[in-house]
């Protein structure tokens, strides 16, 4: 038997340009949701945001159960058939999905008594996955510009909102605060699906490939959910545990000090809308693994040195930065933002391994790492919450990030080697 060796990779030509774009763009957004905290830290109490937090973590339970898997699986049914067929599909389907969500917000304003709150959070909820779906769409397409100027449009909207009804008309409240969600996500749902309205308008009402449709789709979504609520459990079930043992204004310093220290998803989200395409573009081409990994990690060394700068440049200078971002009421918050920063920093280099693993259809590995990053931070926030407090919940947040990097790392290099030894007995001639 002969063996034939592997040919080297050829590297596929990637442009600054778009990148550029991203990044400029994602700076502007930035800037705009850091003055939205400052007013947020200034005008409105700890409590109250505590209350606030505490749904908005609910209504992401139900978006992250059946809304995100479902986006998901479109990007990535984009490389797989005709654009017209995919989008006029999963339009449809996110419809169906939100129409059977509206009579569960109905039973829950009858059982809490706040009618009008639970209808506004399911209005927040549908803008927030319609602009979310024609966004991804952009990105998907290549269509960088328009993507860009859609998100610093979005967090223009969300300032303009916050200073209309919540400073404007004094309406310092939760209920306020889900009325000016609800309006933008409403408002930029209308303009992210526009184009996409305009593209299906003339194609017939039937699907010819309506079945292998609904195939890949039930193929790919089932693991999402378990990962779903996974995912929610180690992003939010910290929140629910400061309430049983703390009170709503703790919640309220440790959202506040944890959306600052989120903040480092800034960093990242440019370059992975920068690589989605590129990584769509090589499953459709039926490129190698050693290509599509190469890719990853030159991306992932200079994120992780770039973003683990200003992870150091934040705890260094958070007495000015907190003065600067927030107030004296969220004092606390300070104290918790740079440690989530750090766990931040290890989530988000998570994010660039499971860009392939989305777009390939390798969600399970996605699972595996969940299911840890879960059980550990679980684990930790029980343990350390009672004792330290919302610190104890940040540095369960970070511990359990860093853990849950090394085995998604892990995995990512395992599947490598896995895929070279299958292409390596492929070449095996008698």
């Amino acid at each position: 038997m002969k063996i034939v060796p592997f040919a080297k990779p050829v590297s596929m030509p990637v442009r600054l340009g778009p990148l550029l774009t991203l990044l400029s763009g994602q700076g502007v957004s930035a800037g705009l949701g850091l003055i939205y905290g400052k007013l947020t830290a200034l005008y409105i109490a700890p409590d109250v945001w505590g209350e606030y937090s505490l749904l908005l973590a609910g209504m992401t339970f139900v978006h992250s159960l059946l809304i995100t898997p479902t986006i998901q699986s479109f990007k990535s049914a984009l490389g797989q058939f005709s654009r017209t067929t995919v989008v006029r599909f999963y339009g449809q389907l996110l419809l169906v999905l939100y129409t059977i969500l509206m009579p569960v917000a109905a039973l829950l304003a009858g059982l809490y008594f706040q009618n009008a709150l639970f209808g506004l959070v399911w209005l927040a909820a549908v803008g927030q996955g319609l602009y979310q779906f024609g966004a991804d769409y952009r990105n998907t397409q290549g269509q960088h510009q328009s993507f860009t100027q859609l998100q610093m449009g979005y967090a223009a909207g969300m300032l303009v909102s916050f200073g209309f009804l919540i400073i404007g008309l004094r309406q310092y409240t939760a209920t306020g605060l889900w009325q000016s969600m609800a309006l933008v996500n409403g408002s930029f749902a209308l303009v992210s699906v526009a184009p996409l309205y305009r593209l299906i308008r003339h194609t017939p009402s039937l699907l010819p490939n309506r079945p292998q449709l609904v195939q890949t789709y039930r193929r790919y979504v089932t693991p999402l959910f378990s990962m779903a609520l996974c995912a929610w459990v180690l992003n939010y079930a910290d929140r629910y545990l400061i309430r049983l043992y703390l009170t709503d204004a703790d919640v309220g310093q440790y959202t506040m000090g944890y959306s600052l220290g989120a903040k480092l998803l800034l960093l990242s989200t440019p370059i992975l809308a920068f690589l989605l395409p590129h990584m769509l573009t090589l499953r459709r081409d039926n490129q190698p693994a050693s290509m599509v990994n190469a890719l990853v990690f030159r991306y992932l060394r200079h994120y992780m040195l770039g973003a683990g700068l200003a992870c150091l440049a934040f705890f260094l200078g958070r007495n000015l930065i907190g003065t600067l971002l927030l107030s004296a009421q969220y004092e606390q918050a300070m104290i918790v933002a740079p440690i989530v920063a750090t766990g931040y920093l290890f989530l988000t280099s998570i994010h660039l391994f499971e860009l392939k693993w989305y777009a390939f259809g390798q969600t399970r590995y996605i699972l595996w790492h969940t299911l840890f990053g879960v059980v550990v931070n679980l684990a930790l926030n029980v343990l350390l919450i009672p004792r330290l407090g919302i610190i104890g919940a940040a540095w369960a947040t970070t511990i359990g990030y860093t853990a849950q990097f090394a085995i998604a790392y892990w995995l990512f290099r395992r599947t490598e080697t896995a895929r070279m030894n299958s292409a390596s007995l492929s070449h095996l001639a008698p």
